[in-house]
């Protein structure tokens, strides 16, 4: 089991929705699996860092998720951090290694929460679907994270698919894992929804997922599968 890491040290920006839903080729970020003590303190240690002035940076979004379910990780929440460029991720984490007010929203995470594990990601600008629907109160995302030995091969049958499936209640995105430990996904597939129950409705069309499966089921291997419900973006 991987080990909780004691200095809550996020990446996030000078100033976890995972923001890399239909967002451009450009977008880059961390995605963080934490365990959280005290899920109040949290949010309004967010609160208070993104509403100052070190904390604001409209090329930064920062998502808090809960897990609904997550196999035997202790992790209770995820944090999602997108920025809209790696110029933008470089000149957020120069600035926040000086910042007064960063050093404080650190010491707030501490108390409140640890670290799991993380995982750095960008996105290949690949989705369909409906971008609004990550915006609603309660967005629901189902994440499946792949190791892929074909990524020409499996993102063009997964745009086949997605593109027969998506209808204006879903939201895909197919993103690439720069690094994520000894876990080993290439890529994640995130389907996004307006709540958890809407992630069971019916499919749009079986026929092109089942088309999809067959045509990746060589390719590809699933090495993780979680569900998430959006707390709060900033």
């Amino acid at each position: 089991m991987k080990k909780i890491i004691k200095n809550l040290a996020f990446l996030i920006t000078a100033s976890l929705s995972i923001a890399a839903i239909a967002q451009p080729q450009d977008t880059v970020g961390f995605k963080y699996d934490v365990v959280v003590s005290n899920p109040l303190a949290v949010v309004a240690a967010f609160d208070k860092y993104r509403s100052g002035a070190a904390g604001t940076n409209s090329d930064v979004v920062v998502t808090l998720h809960q897990y609904l379910a997550n196999g035997t990780s202790p992790a209770t929440h995820a944090v999602t951090v997108a920025y809209s460029s790696p110029q933008v991720m470089d000149a957020a984490l120069a600035a926040q290694a000086t910042s007064p007010e960063w050093a404080v929203f650190q010491l707030e995470l501490r108390r409140a929460s640890e670290i799991f594990s993380s995982t750095m990601w960008r996105s290949l600008g690949l989705n369909a679907g409906n971008s609004d629907v990550q915006n609603a109160p309660m967005a629901a995302g189902n994440w499946v994270y792949v190791n892929v030995d074909d990524p020409a091969a499996y993102a063009a049958a997964w745009q086949e698919w997605v593109d027969a499936e998506a209808s204006e209640d879903s939201q895909f995105a197919l993103i690439a894992i720069a690094a994520d430990g000894a876990d080993g996904a290439t890529h994640a597939v995130i389907n996004t929804a307006r709540s958890p129950g809407a992630q069971f409705a019916q499919r749009n069309d079986q026929t092109a997922f089942t088309k999809f499966r067959k045509s990746v089921s060589g390719i590809r291997e699933v090495k993780e599968r979680v569900r998430l419900v959006k707390v709060k973006s900033w």
